[in-house]
């Protein structure tokens, strides 16, 4: 045994065999022993740091955290642009809708030519000028039309000339059919006068869904 004291009561390091002993004065001069630190020589035992089973466990489970973290974001952003995509095609049917309804409503009563792919009218001038300007809407496929809506194939057109001269795609669709009725009760697929009703049937790409809309006239 070594012993060692400092004034305020003794203390000593016992050794048995390979391990070692702090032995503590109590109040009562009870002795306490408790593990003292052990040595092997001048150098203590000690291990830092992980092994190479460790390390590459963690990089695992790393990599797969991250894999799966980007195909949630994938999947994220695949919906997104999903609904998007959806989101702009019903604005543009909608468009559509009411910028033909406003054209019949100011298209003159007396001129008026309509089949089951094209409408023709006339539009007087606003401020009550001379100027026509004939609106005519047509049916074309979207082969060749330049970009279009991911699964359409037919295209409206809505096409001006006269006192303004324009052509401009107004929808992207997989068919559309034009039926008109003269006497507000049956419905042609042609008419050569300005109708009671007009009934458009469109056929929505992507979804499957047909959208019927029915504009009543007079």
């Amino acid at each position: 045994d070594v012993g060692h004291g400092d004034g305020a009561g003794r203390w000593r390091t016992a050794r048995s065999g390979a391990s070692s002993w702090v032995l503590l004065p109590s109040v009562k001069d009870r002795r306490i022993m408790i593990p003292a630190p052990a040595f092997h020589g001048r150098h203590r035992a000690v291990t830092l740091g992980m092994t190479l089973v460790e390390v590459l466990i963690g990089m695992a489970i790393a990599s797969l955290m991250t894999l799966t973290g980007w195909r949630a974001i994938d999947a994220l952003q695949t919906s997104r642009d999903r609904v998007q995509a959806d989101a702009t095609q019903w604005q543009q049917l909608d468009d559509f809708f009411v910028t033909l309804e406003a054209d019949l409503r100011r298209a003159s009563l007396a001129d008026f030519s309509g089949s089951e792919s094209s409408m023709s009218l006339l539009q007087p001038a606003i401020d009550g000028g001379p100027e026509v300007t004939t609106v005519r809407y047509r049916v074309t496929s979207t082969s060749n039309a330049g970009p279009s809506i991911s699964g359409s194939g037919t295209r409206v057109w809505r096409e001006t000339s006269g006192a303004a001269t324009s052509a401009t795609p107004v929808a992207d669709v997989l068919a559309v059919t034009f039926a008109y009725s003269t006497d507000g009760v049956r419905f042609e697929s042609g008419s050569a006068e300005y109708p009671r009703a007009v009934r458009i049937v469109i056929n929505v790409p992507g979804t499957g869904a047909s959208v019927e809309r029915l504009l009543a006239l007079r």
